[in-house]
């Protein structure tokens, strides 16, 4: 034996009933038709009433809809061949408008005022606009959009923020020359390490040399490219400055002013030199 559905409350019934009458169909009520139908059977009276309605309507939405389909703008004027969008509505495919979309998005939506009594706190105590807007951040208090017509709109809080993307901006500028900084003596520390690879293995003074071509090449008078194809030049200049040990000077060999003078004694070359060898 078929059990006997719940029935309909007679409030929800006359609900059904006024929106039958305005011309709309029993979709938003969610009513089963096994229901319907039993509430029927103990209403005749008002299944008399709102049978023929029902079908009526249906009819109707069935006509709007075949309407719907064939309109070629929004209900603003834009074309649905530039600007459609389908979308799935409770199993239904629904034309909506991008440029409706955009234009709503651009002007932003209204802020509770709440809402802006905690943006301004957050505000000021110098909380990012992206912490308080960001979507899937747990300090988020409002959308975007809704943050810039808020800033529009009100003065304060357009004044407050103006103060956090100043403050950004500076943090910001700083990190990038940091970056620009840290990135530049890491390429001088590279090229130091390579220009002294590039001197012989035996040379003893091979900082002196790359001192010396760091120089030129900050100055401006040795370049980049040019350094492996100079650096014996820069070798070459640097022992005719600073002899090696067995330097020739003439017909004598250069001695070391550190040099012992008597191989017995404390004195050194360099404690018997005046300045008049200079002179």
């Amino acid at each position: 034996m078929q059990a006997t559905p719940k029935g309909l409350s007679d409030e929800k019934a006359g609900r059904m009933m006024e929106a039958l009458r305005a011309g709309q169909t029993l979709r938003k009520f969610g009513v089963k038709a096994l229901r319907l139908e039993a509430y029927f059977e103990t209403h005749p009276e008002y299944a008399v009433e709102a049978g023929p309605l029902i079908e009526k309507n249906a009819k109707a939405a069935q006509f709007r809809k075949g309407s719907n389909r064939n309109k070629t703008h929004c209900k603003f004027g834009h074309p649905f061949a530039v600007y459609q969008r389908l979308n799935f509505d409770k199993g239904s495919v629904i034309r909506k408008c991008n440029m409706c979309h955009f234009l709503r998005y651009k002007e932003g939506g209204a802020v509770k005022p709440a809402v802006l009594i905690k943006v301004k706190a957050a505000l000021e105590r110098g909380a990012t606009i992206s912490s308080l807007t960001a979507a899937g951040r747990p300090t988020r208090l409002l959308a975007h959009h809704a943050f810039k017509r808020a800033r529009r709109e009100n003065p304060e809080i357009d004044m407050l923020a103006a103060k956090v993307i100043e403050g950004s901006r500076s943090r910001a500028l700083h990190t990038r020359w940091t970056r620009v900084r840290n990135e530049t003596r890491r390429e001088q520390n590279n090229d130091y390490y390579v220009i002294r690879a590039m001197l012989p293995a035996s040379f003893p003074d091979k900082d002196d040399v790359v001192n010396s071509i760091f120089e030129d090449l900050l100055t401006g008078a040795l370049h980049r490219d040019d350094v492996r194809a100079r650096v014996n030049s820069y070798v070459a200049a640097h022992n005719k400055l600073f002899p090696p040990k067995y330097a020739k000077f003439g017909d004598s060999a250069l001695l070391s002013l550190d040099e012992a003078v008597f191989e017995d004694g404390g004195g050194r070359r360099g404690d018997n030199v005046t300045h008049s060898l200079w002179a």
